[in-house]
Order: C-alpha cells, then sequence, then structure tokens
C-alpha cells in the first residue's frame, strides 16, 4: 500500500517511539488512523503535539523503559501478550477502548490487535487472548479468538464460590439470621434497626478494589491476576464482624465513648 505525505510521516512518528520495526497500521480499527483523522495535523507544531502524545502514550513510554533497559522491546498498542488484555486495561491504555463505554466496546480487543499486528509484520510471543476485555466478537471476529486457550480460569469474573452454595442459604428463615447474630427477634425498637444498619456495615466491608488504574473490575483494584474475582463469604469472619459492629456508637450495648485512651492530635 502507497502511503499518503501525512501517513509517511506518522509512521517515522511511530518507529521513533515504538521501535524501528514497529510501523503505522492503517486500515485496522485501534490503528493509527486515529491520529490523522482526529488531529489532522498540518503544520510542525501539529507534529511536534502528535510526536508527544505518542511518546507518553501507554506503548511509548514501555517502549522507552525497555531501552532504558537496555532490551528494546516492540509491544503493539503496549499489549503484552504473555499477560490478558483484561488485567492491561486500565486508564490511558489501548485495551482501555475496548472496555464498556469506550469507543470499541463489544469489540474483540484480542482480534483487533492480531490484525494490527498482521499488518506491520510483528509476531508476538504468544497468542493474544483478552480474558473478559471485548469477548463479544460481535461476528466476525474472525481468526483474533482467545487461540491458546488464554481464558483458563477467567470466566468467573463475579467472584463465585465454585461448587458451593451462598453463604446466606445456611439460614432458614431471615429470624435464623437475626439469631446468629445475637439480636434475635426481639421486639425493641433498635432489634430491626440494628439488623438493617449490620447488613449495611457487612456491604461497606466487602473487599473492594482500591489504587491504580481506577480500582475498577477490569483487571485492576479488586480483581486477582487474571481478572478473577476471590470469593466473599462474610461468615468465614461472622463473629470478628459481629464484634466490630456492636462496638459503634450507637449500636447494640455500646456506649461509643471515648474511653481516653486515643492519641490526642
Amino acid at each position: 500500500m502507497t502511503l499518503t505525505a501525512q501517513q509517511t510521516k506518522l509512521d517515522e512518528l511511530y518507529k521513533k517511539n515504538f521501535g524501528e520495526t514497529r510501523g503505522a497500521s492503517f486500515g485496522t480499527t485501534g490503528g493509527a488512523d486515529y491520529w490523522l483523522d482526529t488531529h489532522n495535523p498540518q503544520t510542525e507544531d501539529d507534529w511536534k503535539e502528535i510526536d508527544r502524545m505518542l511518546a507518553g502514550s501507554d506503548e511509548g513510554v514501555k517502549y522507552a523503559a525497555s531501552v532504558a533497559a537496555g532490551n528494546p522491546t516492540v509491544l503493539p498498542g503496549g499489549i503484552d501478550p504473555t499477560k490478558s488484555i483484561s488485567s492491561q486495561a486500565g486508564p490511558g491504555t489501548w485495551a482501555s477502548h475496548f472496555l464498556e463505554g469506550g469507543a470499541f466496546e463489544n469489540m474483540n480487543a484480542a482480534a483487533k490487535i492480531t490484525d494490527i499486528a498482521n499488518d506491520i509484520g510483528f509476531t508476538p510471543s504468544e497468542a493474544y487472548f483478552n480474558n473478559s476485555v471485548g469477548e463479544d466478537t460481535g461476528g466476525g471476529d474472525t481468526g483474533g479468538e482467545d487461540t491458546g486457550g488464554g481464558d483458563t480460569g477467567g470466566g468467573d469474573t463475579g467472584g463465585g464460590d465454585t461448587g458451593s452454595t451462598n453463604w446466606w442459604d445456611q439460614f432458614d428463615d431471615i429470624d435464623a439470621f437475626k439469631d446468629a447474630l445475637g439480636l434475635g427477634t426481639q421486639q425493641q425498637s433498635g432489634g430491626m434497626d440494628d439488623f438493617m444498619k449490620f447488613m449495611m456495615f457487612m456491604s461497606m466491608m466487602r473487599p473492594q478494589g482500591g489504587g491504580g488504574y481506577g480500582g475498577s473490575q477490569y483487571g485492576y483494584g479488586g480483581l486477582n491476576p487474571g481478572g478473577v474475582m476471590s470469593a466473599y463469604n462474610p461468615m468465614d469472619n461472622i463473629q470478628s464482624a459481629i464484634s466490630a459492629f456492636q462496638s459503634i456508637p450507637g449500636i447494640g450495648g455500646g456506649s461509643g465513648l471515648n474511653d481516653g485512651n486515643a492519641a490526642a492530635a
């Protein structure tokens, strides 16, 4: 394919920032057309801005780091083929465009990065695999499925405890659960209020994602490597949870008053 003057210039910037063997891919989903379609560079300052953004992209930063380490490594899209695309889909990444609400939502990210790699003559060390990002092929994303069995064990993203029942199934009814909490079927005004507060307390105690990349369910924060959330069973620590709950001011018999042990600010 004969490149236009703009395509040739962009191809040069790709090789500068991503590696000499990493040319720009045109006509592919998620490829280099984005820069020309959205920025339409005309002046030297326009090209300098694109150069700056390429260098600061996920792929550019990773390539620069590999050069600094003495091992230049080309990673189209910044995607490491030895890891699931799901685990690499944080904000500011190429893979994030395939998440819900992204420009390529419901497209198969593994298929699209495979298309780009094929177009530029790049052979990844392993076949790309999604593990949850853009699993819906939408009919027509052929050749880019999770070849090599990349989704082993990664389907249960909801954290289900396979082969077991839900923790609340061990109670016959709500009264039995209240009995386990030490609330019983008491009729005093605080009984049901305490029960509802406890349920809210347990909800807040549920493990959540935190830290970088937004703590989302897409491979960061609350998920284990590979995008699988660990099972959550509050009954494992129900007694300690009850004790913690009852120590909250205004709950049960706790006074909630400062006992004098708190350090001064």
